[in-house]
């Protein structure tokens, strides 16, 4: 029978008491199961993580502000207090650190929305589906079919978090990886049209370059791969099967923060209306 199994530092023999200190994660870093490895087996060597993040560590009264280094493979970490050193000066290892990372992330992190608009294609034989574009404010009544044979095309590893589980950190520090918990797509009825919603949960706030950055990485999932495989996919309705495209070529395609692009509605009714307000 399997036994559950828990990786502690060690067992203390007649314990008096068991202290314990306040330790205030200010920032998670996810590293390879191979290097977290090597910081079990050599903490006192020098540790790059730790010095590029030295702001991150240090104490105030009784509270210990620290970095938590976790196994993003296998889960387990480590918490440091590094004092202004490279090393793991003050450091405790802390069993299944990601899980623990993960679920308050997940309970923190508050929803940010990209709005991006659609095509969806009536699927006629023998019709160039260019010839077959459809109405998008007459599609809106079918978002609930939508969004179902969104969740049907997803593969298992994307349940947990969405498009962010193709997302390849540029760097150990990289914004995106660090803040961006999950992204979701659906569809949704947005001033009278049905529109492309991509629902992040983020810890904190982005930077400008970081939020560039995201909004390129999920412009990029829904032109290819994840956006082309639900394009393939053929979904019925009352009025028949259709296709779903998050994406065009189209120059007036944009993938925006949803105020931006409820803006960029308005400013276009304007100008459809010869500039008047």
């Amino acid at each position: 029978m399997d036994k559950l199994k828990l990786n502690v530092p060690y067992l203390e023999r007649k314990p008096s008491s068991f202290g314990t200190n306040t330790c205030i994660v200010e920032k998670a870093l996810p590293v390879t199961h191979s290097r977290f490895e090597e910081l079990k087996r050599n903490p006192t060597q020098y540790c790059k993580e730790v010095e590029y993040n030295l702001a991150f560590m240090y104490s105030v009264k009784d509270d210990l502000h620290c970095l938590l280094i976790y196994d993003k493979e296998q889960g387990d970490g480590i918490i440091v207090e590094s004092e202004g050193y490279g090393y793991l000066r003050y450091a405790q290892f802390v069993p299944q650190a990601k899980l623990i990372w993960e679920q308050f992330a997940q309970t923190q992190a508050h929803e940010m929305r990209l709005c991006c608009p659609l095509e969806i294609y009536l699927h006629v034989d023998n019709y160039p589906r260019e010839c077959c574009i459809a109405d998008n404010a007459e599609m809106a009544k079918y978002a609930g079919v939508i969004n179902l044979g969104i969740r049907e095309n997803y593969l298992p590893e994307e349940y947990e978090r969405g498009l962010m589980h193709w997302y390849h950190a540029e760097s150990e520090d990289d914004e995106v990886e660090n803040k961006v918990v999950s992204a979701h797509c659906s569809v949704e009825d947005i001033e009278g049209e049905l529109t492309g919603v991509i629902t992040a949960k983020v810890v904190g706030e982005l930077s400008d370059e970081a939020m560039a950055n995201f909004i390129r990485f999920c412009s990029s999932c829904l032109s290819d791969g994840w956006g082309e495989s639900l394009e393939q996919k053929y979904l019925k309705t009352d009025d028949g099967e259709v296709n779903v495209s998050f994406w065009n070529d189209g120059d007036d395609w944009k993938l925006l923060p949803e105020k931006e692009y409820l803006d960029s509605l308005t400013q276009s009714e304007d100008m459809g209306m010869g500039g008047m307000t």
